[in-house]
């Protein structure tokens, strides 16, 4: 059943047949079982569409619908194998290999088609079939002609969209800003598109990077960096003075109208700082690295801060950041109000 032998133009008919029964039903229960347990009609009335097109396809003998049609049920039948229990894996793998059966047919017909240029392999003697039988002979080469420019449309839109995800799973993510601590380059409660960390490439002072929020698996924080490792870095009434050479940092935004020692004047006042106020975890590696009034960034760490500097949770008070807790750098950002913009790469201090 699953590897017939197709040595006729019989045995290929009806492996075909076979393979665009079986796409049939994929069709109908892609419809179905999202409309009746919830699901996305759009998309369970396009996969349907998918199916019936790659069906009459597979049973004229094209290799796109038969090709396309194995590739993504194959897709799917891996999901589903692991999702949806044993049972839904074990018929599925039935439908997979009447598929293979399907594209051993359209193979034999292509061979067919060379030995006997003059017949129409398609066609089946329609003595003795019933009127079921009739229509589903006869559909399938009436209905394929004009609908195979549709199916190649779905297929091109289809492989951009799985460029898309694959993009989004392996080189980009998107994450949500949860405070207000890079306006006014990102405002609180946009969204951020994020190259991720293996792909980022080598980062420099200036670069937005992504990192998890304290004691968050979900929650993530952008910063600037203000220092590499080895850097001597200071602030002096908010202003950063990096190296012993204080920087114009157009980008940088005050709002607090109260002063505050250890905000405004980095590492000043750090004996006077209560351990409600930083990571209790960054204290020590905060003071450690005080040398004659300045922070030296340690080495493989990172110091960064927010461009918001009077509200920014940064490395004043989460303490210098490992290049490992580094999950990406922001090249894009999406708002309601402002729409999607990229955000161009800064270099300070060079």
């Amino acid at each position: 059943m699953f590897w017939p032998t197709i040595d006729s133009d019989v045995a290929a008919r009806t492996a075909a047949q076979n393979a665009m029964y079986v796409c049939l039903a994929i069709g109908v229960l892609n419809l179905l079982l999202p409309m009746a347990f919830g699901g996305n009609r759009l998309a369970a009335i396009l996969t349907c569409l998918f199916y019936v097109f790659a069906a009459f396809g597979i049973r004229s003998f094209s290799w796109i619908a038969a090709v396309s049609a194995l590739g993504i049920y194959g897709l799917g039948l891996i999901v589903s194998a692991f999702t949806l229990g044993l049972f839904a894996g074990v018929v599925g793998f039935i439908f997979f290999g009447l598929l293979i059966g399907g594209v051993r047919a359209v193979s034999f017909a292509s061979r067919w088609r060379a030995d006997h240029p003059d017949e129409d392999i398609r066609k089946e003697p329609l003595d003795g079939l019933g009127p079921a039988q009739r229509f589903f002979a006869r559909l399938p080469l009436a209905f394929w002609p004009w609908a195979r420019p549709l199916f190649v449309a779905y297929l091109a839109l289809y492989a951009l969209l799985l460029v898309v995800m694959i993009n989004s799973v392996l080189f980009l993510r998107a994450v949500p800003v949860t405070s207000a601590s890079m306006e006014p380059a990102i405002m609180y409660r946009e969204r951020v598109i994020v190259l991720k960390s293996w792909v980022m490439g080598p980062l420099h002072r200036g670069d937005l990077v992504v990192f998890r929020m304290l004691h968050s698996r979900t929650l993530y924080e952008v910063s600037r960096i203000a220092g590499a490792p080895g850097d001597r870095l200071r602030l002096r009434g908010a202003q950063l003075i990096l190296n012993g050479r204080p920087l114009a940092e157009p980008y940088a935004r005050r709002m607090a109208t109260d002063v505050n020692e250890y905000r405004d004047n980095f590492p000043l006042g750090m004996g006077d700082v209560s351990d409600a106020v930083l990571d209790t975890d960054a204290i020590a590696p905060l003071k450690a690295n005080i040398r004659n009034g300045e922070f030296v960034v340690p080495g493989g760490c990172y110091f960064v801060l927010g461009d918001n500097r009077d509200y920014s949770f940064d490395s004043r008070y989460i303490g210098p950041l490992p290049e490992n807790d580094i999950t990406g750098r922001p090249i894009l950002v999406s708002g309601a109000k402002r729409g999607l913009r990229s955000l161009p790469r800064i270099r300070i201090g060079d």
